[in-house]
């Protein structure tokens, strides 16, 4: 189960056509074909609402929305209330009702992570868009390189915690 957050993070790359951007790689198809990806109707909804503007963020939403064929929606009726936004609250429900193996996150730099580790039943694991990228170059499924640079490029776009990226840089990149 993915947050959207992590669909419009992993289409940014993609989109962003700055010096700056890492190439190469897909992270979104790279995700949608490795993973079996389930969200609730109300990430796909956030992500229509995120269309229309002209940049980049609009670009990846873009994006997202043209994949939505890789990607199985599904409507919650008992969301949750844990002061999360309604995708974060969809996203845990549903976690919790399919016995999901990953839930995938971008909440890692505020306080809601843990909110949202105390929703999670004990079965989900609890993974972030920095994280997923990590496994998926240690399975060799993305490039180290393309991964260490995908890193660099959100620590600096997007302000992700360098102590925590550094942390995964060290576990799972050999480089």
């Amino acid at each position: 189960v993915v947050d959207t957050n992590v669909l419009l993070n992993l289409a940014t790359p993609v989109v962003d056509g700055r010096a700056q951007a890492p190439s190469g790689e897909d992270p979104l198809k790279t995700l949608l074909t490795a993973y079996d990806i389930h969200i609730p109707a109300s990430v796909l909804g956030e992500v229509a609402d995120a269309t229309g503007d002209d940049d980049l963020l609009a670009a990846a939403a873009d994006l997202v929305l043209q994949a939505t064929h890789n990607l199985t929606t599904h409507d919650v009726d008992e969301p949750l209330d844990y002061g999360l936004d309604r995708g974060e609250s969809d996203c845990i429900w549903l976690a919790n009702e399919l016995a999901a193996d990953l839930f995938i996150t971008d909440e890692f730099n505020t306080t809601n992570y843990l909110f949202v580790t105390l929703a999670l039943d004990d079965q989900n694991s609890l993974f972030t868009t920095p994280h997923i990228l990590c496994t998926l170059a240690a399975h060799g499924i993305l490039s180290e390189e393309y991964v260490d640079a995908a890193l660099t490029y959100y620590v600096e776009t997007k302000g992700w915690d360098t102590q925590y990226v550094a942390q995964l840089r060290q576990q799972y990149l050999r480089g």
